[in-house]
C-alpha cells in the first residue's frame, strides 16, 4: 500500500536502482507498479511505467505476478513481505534488500537475489543477474514456486499455528 509515497517501501531506492540499469534494459523492459496510483509528479524511469493502483482480487494479483520476469521489493522495512511470498508462489523470482522480515522469504541466488541492505547498485546487479541469463531465470522461477509450496502453503502454515498455540496436532 502507498508504494510510491510511503518512505519505508523504498520507491526512491527503486528509482536510483533503475537509473543504473537504464542503458542495458530501457528498450527491453517495462516497470509495473501496484499498490499505488501514479504520483502527481512521477519520476522519469527512462522506460515505460504502468501504475496499476490497488489490486483487490487474487486473480488479478496472480496474473500480474505470473506475467512479470522479476519482482523487485526495495523496502526498507517489512515485517514479513507478503508481496514477495506471493510472487514466489506465482513462480516469479524476487530481488530485494537482504534485511528485515524479507530474509525469511528469498534464498539468495536460489529463488531470487538478496542485495546488500539499501545498496541500490547491488539491487540493480540482482535484477541484471536474474534477467541476463534465460536458463538461470527458468531455474529461479522453478525454485521460487517450490519455496512457496514448501514454506508458505496455507494448510502447512495453519497446522504450524495450531501446533504453536496448542491446538490440533498432527
Amino acid at each position: 500500500m502507498n508504494a510510491t509515497s510511503e518512505y519505508r517501501k523504498g520507491f526512491d531506492l527503486l528509482y536510483e536502482c533503475l537509473k543504473q540499469l537504464f542503458a542495458k534494459w530501457s528498450d527491453k523492459a517495462e516497470l509495473i507498479v501496484f499498490g499505488s496510483s501514479e504520483p502527481e509528479n512521477p519520476p522519469d524511469f527512462g522506460l515505460p511505467v504502468h501504475y496499476l493502483g490497488h489490486l483487490h482480487d487474487d486473480v488479478s494479483l496472480a496474473l500480474l505476478y505470473s506475467a512479470a520476469d522479476v519482482m523487485v521489493v526495495p523496502s526498507l522495512q517489512e515485517a514479513f513481505g507478503q508481496t514477495a511470498s506471493e510472487s514466489l508462489a506465482c513462480g516469479t523470482p524476487v530481488v530485494m534488500f537482504g534485511a528485515t522480515g524479507l530474509l525469511d522469504i528469498v534464498d539468495h541466488q536460489i529463488n531470487g537475489y538478496l542485495a546488500k541492505p539499501y545498496d541500490t547498485s547491488d539491487l540493480a546487479a540482482g535484477i541484471n543477474w536474474i534477467l541476463s541469463d534465460e536458463n538461470r531465470h527458468k531455474e529461479l522461477c522453478i525454485k521460487a514456486r517450490e519455496k512457496a509450496v514448501v514454506c508458505f502453503d496455507i494448510e502447512k502454515v495453519a497446522k504450524q499455528y495450531a501446533e504453536l498455540y496448542g491446538g490440533v496436532s498432527g
